[in-house]
């Protein structure tokens, strides 16, 4: 009875040794494709050129920037899903006290698409026109702009719902409601 019962036991471990083994062979498989399909979770620079140091209130955004000691713009269109996807996280007034949402209109209704997000702020700008992302030059979404005292500073992609809220000048942390709020 005691073999029987060693048996058994070594057979387990092989058992459970060859699905670990296979549970990390995966693991870097899928580390490998979304190196390869370039899926990373991390922003991308854009290059602001002439525009660095320049007061965002010179390209149509709201002149309360141009006082604001650290602030983000996020550029969103109604047409692109990470777009869809940053919004749904902005849902109900979720916007950060820090942030600026401006929502280009790519095809279609810019007003539908604040509506289906219920994005309705202060802080939420819809450029219609496009005359705020045409004087920036900027033509990728979504897009952040970061304002340092009174300036703009800098600019990058935004991939993902994580690095929103980790590129937003004030750290916050998620509920289980979804909803942000400030770490203190």
């Amino acid at each position: 009875m005691t073999t029987v019962l060693l048996i058994v036991i070594c057979l387990l471990a092989v058992v459970l040794f060859v699905q670990i083994g296979a549970q990390v062979e995966l693991f870097q498989q899928v580390k490998q494709i979304r190196a390869y399909l370039d899926m990373e979770d991390k922003p991308t620079p854009v290059e602001l050129g002439t525009l660095e140091g320049a007061p965002p209130s010179r390209f149509g955004l709201p002149a309360a920037l141009d006082e604001a000691e650290r602030a983000m713009v996020l550029f969103l269109s109604n047409k692109c899903e990470t777009c869809h996807n940053l919004a749904s996280a902005l849902r109900g007034g979720a916007v950060p006290p820090s942030m600026w949402v401006v929502v280009v209109p790519v095809s279609g209704d810019g007003n539908e698409f604040i509506a289906e997000f219920g994005l309705y702020s202060e802080r939420v700008i819809l450029d219609e026109d496009e005359s705020i992302v045409g004087s920036i030059g900027l033509d990728i979404t979504p897009a952040a702009l970061h304002v340092t005292e009174g300036k703009l500073t800098r600019a990058h992609t935004v991939p993902t719902v994580r690095q929103m809220y980790a590129a937003a000048p004030v750290p916050y942390k998620h509920n289980l409601a979804g909803k942000p709020s400030v770490r203190h």
